[in-house]
């Protein structure tokens, strides 16, 4: 039984491309997760400078 020493180098390498990718997409997703709330955040406080302009045009 001989053993392939290039099959072995080629799925160590398959399976570190493999991880590599699984963690550019999990950080892309988390950096897009911080993009929306960042999103929420800021229209959260236009909404408050919003209402607060408008309580003193009404006063």
């Amino acid at each position: 039984m001989e053993i392939d020493y290039v099959t072995i180098v080629v799925t160590i390498i398959n399976f570190i491309v493999l991880f590599s990718i699984i963690i550019v997409v999990y950080k892309s997703m988390r950096g897009f997760k911080n993009f929306i709330n960042k999103n929420k955040e800021m229209n959260e406080k236009i909404d408050v400078i919003l209402d607060k302009l408008e309580n003193k045009e009404d006063n």
